[in-house]
């Protein structure tokens, strides 16, 4: 079992945005921010890169609109694409703070998602990026902190004109990058789980090295509140979705969202299963240790046992009366080493065959 090294923290001061008007990222990542825009309809699909500062929305009612955001310390240039699709100040804010809880939020012209997209180091560690999306009419928006390209397989289906993407509108896409979020969860899951169930097959083995296994235990212990943390929220609020008759969703639509909701579900149930891994894996650990020390403890009482016959038969010739035969016998000496071998093999042949050591 590997290794896994020690986390830094790290707590970014927290300011109230009701307060302040200024936009300011609060991550890590100042690489360079890359916008990109894709519009597409049923014939065609356009791809080119976005200067904020001449970038103005396309209009038609007949193309969506895919917009990119790969980088977000270019804080100037992400509110002024923003303003273009009438995204709100404190939603700007939400995009740009890191440190923003999951969620789903409705209002009459978008729908706005703030989630985590996690994956494991070679490490074993859990690492995460904030992803956010907006959805409105004929447009989706999405924001991420660094030039990974999570939506590859989405693009290129929408350029080699793959699937059905080309002929719906932005719900389907919208929900098409919802659900490649949602299978990055299923995949963490998964490889979380397969993690726990090795741990849990050394652990029943008793004389397995179990070095760092406590801190082993909790690091995973600590990954399970982090996804739960950002699953959970999803899950309730992607539900509710469904049951209101939002106007930005087409009814054909439903079908693929309820589908999403399904793998949300399915991750729920899976991060509640390795939860109930993780407590019999402590439990397991904790019986282990106690086995260990029981074990421990008759190997030396049964140490202890073979030596008490021969401390006996020490202490016997070690009194200090005047007439004892064998203190004058020439071959005394002798005989007391082989009364001493044949005491300590028997007691120890006696304890193998009981099967007490």
């Amino acid at each position: 079992m590997q290794k896994r090294r020690k986390r830094k923290h790290r707590i970014t001061p927290r300011s109230n945005d009701l307060l302040q008007e200024k936009l300011e990222y609060t991550g890590t990542n100042i690489g360079e921010t890359v916008i990109t825009q894709l519009c597409f309809n049923q014939e065609m699909c356009e791809e080119q890169t976005i200067i904020a500062d001449k970038f103005v929305r396309p209009a038609g009612s007949d193309t969506t609109t895919w917009l990119q955001v790969k980088g977000l310390s270019d804080v100037a240039s992400i509110e002024k694409v923003c303003e273009q699709f009438g995204v709100p100040h404190l939603t700007m804010q939400d995009i740009l703070n890191t440190q923003h809880i999951a969620k789903i939020e409705y209002t009459n012209n978008f729908i706005f998602v703030v989630s985590d997209l996690f994956s494991y180091s070679k490490h074993n560690e859990l690492e995460n990026e904030q992803i956010c999306l907006i959805f409105g009419e004929n447009f989706v928006l999405s924001f991420q902190e660094n030039q990974t390209p999570h939506f590859i397989a989405i693009e290129n289906a929408l350029k080699t004109k793959q699937g059905r993407i080309l002929q719906q509108r932005a719900d389907y896409l919208f929900n098409i990058l919802m659900s490649t979020l949602i299978d990055r969860y299923l995949e963490v899951l998964e490889i979380q789980q397969n993690l726990l169930l090795d741990m849990e097959d050394a652990l029943m083995e008793f004389q397995s090295v179990q070095a760092e296994t406590n801190t082993t235990i909790h690091n995973y212990r600590r990954d399970y509140l982090v996804l739960k943390k950002s699953l959970f929220p999803l899950k309730e609020q992607f539900s509710q979705m469904l049951l209101w008759d939002y106007a930005l969703i087409a009814k054909e639509n439903h079908i693929y969202f309820r589908d999403t909701n399904d793998h949300l579900q399915q991750a729920y149930m899976m991060i509640e299963g390795n939860r109930e891994t993780i407590a019999s894996i402590l439990d397991l650990y904790l019986a282990n240790n106690d086995l260990r020390m029981n074990h421990i403890m008759k190997q030396l009482t049964v140490v202890a046992s073979i030596f008490i016959p021969l401390t006996f038969l020490v202490g016997l010739w070690g009194m200090n009366f005047k007439f004892m035969p064998e203190l004058e016998w020439r071959y005394g000496y002798l005989f007391a080493w082989i009364i001493i071998i044949v005491a300590g093999a028997g007691c120890y042949i006696y304890f193998k065959k009981k099967k007490w050591y």
